[in-house]
């Protein structure tokens, strides 16, 4: 346990460096710690006394992160990339014993001195890419106190260029000139381009065509089916007329025997009739 501050002020414990005690933005009396550091961090308790009792007690916990924090760094692949520890050397003390190193994870790794520039509170990557990206952290002593710094550095990938193709809007070969990259195509990769669009379009006309001999013969087809389908149907209207004739000769046929038995009966001789006479 340490005394750092007491109200009234006393000789037996003076104020501890880097305290203040003033008001705060409600006009309430607070404790200020100025320039913290990471031994700072611990259990601050606030006592309040009247004569020999305590009637107040009120307990704080201070954690310290290990750096500060500097705003995001973007660049785009394949580009050179300065970074600051952005340490204020206006006053009296300046930074020493700077480093650089590159966090992983819980683990600092230490920057290859072929790889990339440091030059005072600076770091400077030429030609940085993707697996540059992450975050640094700039170490430095100022005066007694050791600090840092971190910096998240993003290291975006070049956009892949996209190619534009001709589109056939009609059956027939409809070129249309397109560009690649802001530029015209022209010489070899337009005869290219023009090869490849006439081939598609004789194969489209082929695949028409054919489509177009199926549906001829499909159609020539049913036609036979219609013309059998019919034929078939007056065949079979024709039948009963047939039956009747055949019907009509026979009761014909029936007659004339009838007729011919008759006159054979009228044409014998009747033997069996006998005259008397008296």
């Amino acid at each position: 346990m340490k005394v750092i501050l007491v109200r009234p002020v006393t000789s037996s414990f003076p104020d501890a460096s880097r305290v203040k005690w003033e008001a705060d933005g409600n006009g309430q009396m607070s404790l200020f710690l100025t320039k913290s550091q990471k031994s700072d961090e611990g259990c601050y308790i606030c006592e309040i006394w009247k004569g020999w009792d305590c009637i107040l007690a009120k307990s704080f916990s201070l954690k310290v992160k290990d750096c500060g924090t500097l705003k995001s760094v973007k660049a785009a692949s394949s580009t050179t990339v300065n970074l600051s520890c952005q340490v204020d050397e206006s006053g009296k003390q300046r930074p020493s014993n700077i480093s650089w190193t590159m966090q992983k994870g819980s683990t600092s790794v230490f920057l290859s001195s072929g790889r990339v520039e440091i030059n005072g509170t600076a770091l400077t990557i030429p030609s940085v890419q993707v697996n540059d990206s992450g975050w640094y952290r700039c170490g430095y002593m100022l005066g007694k106190t050791r600090r840092c710094v971190e910096i998240n550095l993003q290291v975006q990938a070049k956009a892949v260029k996209t190619t534009e193709v001709p589109v056939i809007t009609t059956m027939i070969a409809q070129v249309t000139t397109t560009k690649i990259a802001g530029k015209s195509m022209k010489g070899d990769k337009s005869s290219e381009t023009v090869t490849a669009v006439v081939a598609s379009v004789i194969t489209v006309i082929a695949i028409i065509a054919a489509l177009m001999g199926l549906l001829v013969y499909y159609r020539l087809g049913t036609q036979r089916v219609t013309q059998q389908t019919q034929m078939q149907q007056a065949d079979d209207d024709i039948q009963p007329d047939i039956y009747e004739t055949v019907d009509d000769t026979l009761s014909e046929v029936n007659r004339n025997s009838r007729s011919n038995i008759m006159s054979m009966y009228q044409q014998l001789p009747d033997d069996s009739i006998s005259t008397f006479n008296h």
